[in-house]
């Protein structure tokens, strides 16, 4: 009885070994960049703030549902020291500051 349950599990967990992640490596770099930017220049505006970081979420397809992949994703890139360099440099160039 047990193993009719076990293969469905062991297919899942395959397929979802291999599916493609949430965004890429450079996907992400931008979502970072412009999500600091975001917070920068709308320091003194929340509802400005919060408009923008929801069209930035909509634009990368995050949500509710997502949420946990994201998580995951961000826990792994955020090991990767030239990806956060390559974000901070970004940064200082790309974002206005209040």
């Amino acid at each position: 009885m047990k193993s009719r349950f076990l293969l469905p599990l062991v297919l899942l967990s395959v397929t979802a070994a291999h599916a493609e992640p949430l965004m890429t490596k450079a996907q992400y770099e931008d979502y970072s960049v412009r999500y600091q930017c975001i917070e920068m220049e709308h320091v003194h505006d929340l509802n400005a703030k919060e408009e923008a970081l929801i069209a930035l979420e909509q634009k990368y397809n995050l949500s509710d549902d997502t949420f946990d992949a994201f998580d995951e994703l961000v826990s792994e890139y955020e090991r990767d020291d030239e990806l956060l360099d390559r974000i901070i440099t970004r940064v200082r160039e790309e974002c206005r500051r209040n």
